[in-house]
């Protein structure tokens, strides 16, 4: 099977899983962006590992998982915001262990690259929840509209990008990035999210195109994080969970970062 093939069938699958998940119920997209969540923070673990640092693992997709659940409950109705307040005791409680780290060579270095995984990873995941609930209940359409934002955009950036891909984009960090397909990416984006919004109405014609220019320019730049990341840990992929498309870090990375920058501007005009 070619590597082209398989991308493909994997990304229609994947797609498949994750629209039906959303779809079904505030519980099933919770569950499984809390799965996505804790996959891609492993591979980051993994990663700083590999590159000589030895982050806390356990405690830090402990803490992320707690992060994750607890704001599902507020966010949900289910649980009282008081709950919140378990969050600062726990994430300090980390700070403990560099003391019986001692021995390592760097112990303070194991705990930054710990809370850099929670900032990076588990932060903008969670706010993924506040836009399902923004309302207070549930309502998947801008969950998907921001989706098929990012998914439009590195297809159509893949696309442009082999086939009109000249002029390098950020050549130091990540050679094969081109303008033409950031262009094609960002093109192919608005059309989709455009005809997204003549069915979901959560936004207005105008504010779906705002939604998507945030996740347009920041999901290119979180691509760029990543292979910032990549080339410092001298990789290739972040792994292979994913066939044909690396590891959960690579499908990712531009969601991540586009994530805080989406939900704060759903926040502030709905």
């Amino acid at each position: 099977m070619s590597n082209l093939l398989q991308r493909i069938i994997t990304a229609l699958l994947g797609v498949g899983i994750i629209i039906t998940a959303i779809v079904y119920s505030g519980l099933t997209f919770a569950l499984l962006f809390l799965a996505i969540m804790l996959l891609t923070l492993r591979e980051f673990y993994g990663l700083a590992k590999d590159s000589g640092s030895q982050p806390f693992v356990y405690w830090g997709m402990f803490f992320s998982a707690v992060l994750f659940g607890l704001s599902y409950g507020v966010l949900s109705g289910n649980l009282a915001s008081q709950w919140l307040w378990l969050l600062p005791p726990i994430l300090l409680f980390c700070f403990l262990f560099p003391l019986y780290k001692l021995q390592q060579v760097h112990p303070i270095n194991c705990l930054a690259v710990t809370l850099l995984g929670i900032i990076y990873v588990a932060v903008p995941m969670t706010c993924l929840l506040a836009v399902g609930f923004h309302h207070g209940s549930y309502d998947y359409g801008i969950v998907i509209g921001l989706l098929f934002a990012q998914w439009s955009n590195d297809t159509g950036g893949y696309i442009a990008g082999r086939t009109l891909g000249r002029t390098k984009l950020f050549e130091k960090v990540s050679p094969k990035k081109t303008w033409e397909g950031t262009i094609g990416g960002a093109v192919l984006a608005f059309g989709i999210v455009y005809i997204i919004s003549l069915y979901f109405d959560s936004l207005g014609t105008w504010e779906w195109m705002g939604l998507t220019l945030i996740v347009v320019i920041f999901g290119s730049f979180g691509d760029l994080v990543e292979s910032l990341f990549k080339r410092t840990f001298a990789i290739k992929d972040s792994g292979s969970s994913i066939p044909g498309h690396g590891g959960f870090l690579d499908r990712f990375d531009g969601l991540i970062l586009a994530l805080p920058f989406a939900t704060t501007y759903v926040m502030l005009i709905s």
